[in-house]
C-alpha cells in the first residue's frame, strides 16, 4: 500500500511547492485541513511560512492542535515542520503571544544580529548545515549541503540531544532538529533543488 502524506494546510501558505516537490518522490500526497486526514496519515508533515502566534491561532480554530498531538504523540506517525511548521513545535516564541506545541523543549527567539552590514534580517538564501547526529532524515546528504533559508527567527534548543543541524549565520544556530518520530527543519527543503528532495525522499521512506 503506498504511502500517505498528509501536508497540513492551516492558511500559512507555502503548500504548492511542498506538494510539487513530494510529487518528484512519487508518493500519494493530500493537502487538508480536516484532522481525520491526519489521523489516518503515514506520514505528516507541517509547513509553513509567516507569524507564530497567528499559526498556532490557525491550529486552534481549525482543532488542529488534538489531532496532530494524537498523531504524533500516541500514535507516533512521523511528522516534518518546515521553517514555521518547525517553530510551532517549540513550547514558546518572541512572536506573538500563546504557547506553541511543545513537542520540543525550546524557545523561538528572534535572530539577533550585530554586524547589520553582513548579515540582513531575515536570513534569505542559500547557507550550509552541519550535520550534528547520526539520522535516517540525512541519508545520501553530504556534511555542509547547501539548502535555501528565508526566516527572522530561529530555535533556542535546551535539550542537546534533539540537535540534527546547526547553521552559522554570524552565530550558530539549530537549523534541523529530531527527537523519536518528530523532525523540524528551519530551511525550506521543498525550494533546495535535488538535496531538499532527496530529504523529503529520506523522510517518506523512514
Amino acid at each position: 500500500m503506498p504511502t500517505n502524506v498528509v501536508i497540513v494546510d492551516y492558511g500559512t501558505g507555502n503548500l504548492n511547492s511542498v506538494k510539487k516537490s513530494l510529487d518528484r518522490t512519487n508518493v500519494h500526497t493530500v493537502v487538508s485541513s480536516a484532522p481525520a486526514d491526519i489521523l489516518f496519515s503515514d506520514k505528516i508533515i507541517l509547513p509553513g511560512v509567516g507569524h507564530f502566534g497567528t499559526a498556532m491561532s490557525r491550529l486552534r480554530s481549525l482543532n488542529l492542535v488534538e489531532a496532530l498531538n494524537e498523531a504524533v504523540l500516541v500514535k507516533q506517525k512521523p511528522v516534518l515542520g518546515i521553517c514555521l511548521g518547525m517553530e510551532v513545535m517549540a513550547r514558546r516564541s518572541e512572536e506573538g503571544e500563546g504557547e506553541g506545541l511543545g513537542w520540543f523543549e525550546a524557545a523561538i527567539v528572534k535572530l539577533d544580529i550585530s554586524d547589520k552590514l553582513k548579515y540582513k534580517i531575515p536570513h534569505i538564501g542559500w547557507n550550509q548545515i552541519q550535520i550534528r547526529k547520526k539520522s535516517a532524515l540525512m541519508n545520501n546528504i553530504p556534511e555542509c549541503s547547501e539548502f535555501y533559508f528565508l526566516h527572522s527567527y530561529r530555535m533556542e534548543l535546551f535539550e542537546s540531544q534533539d540537535l540534527l543541524n546547526e547553521t552559522e549565520y554570524e552565530s550558530v544556530y539549530p537549523s534541523a532538529v529530531e527527537k523519536d518520530n518528530i523532525f523540524g527543519v528551519q530551511y525550506h527543503p521543498e525550494k533546495s533543488h535535488d538535496v531538499g528532495v532527496q530529504l523529503l525522499r529520506n523522510f517518506v521512506e523512514l
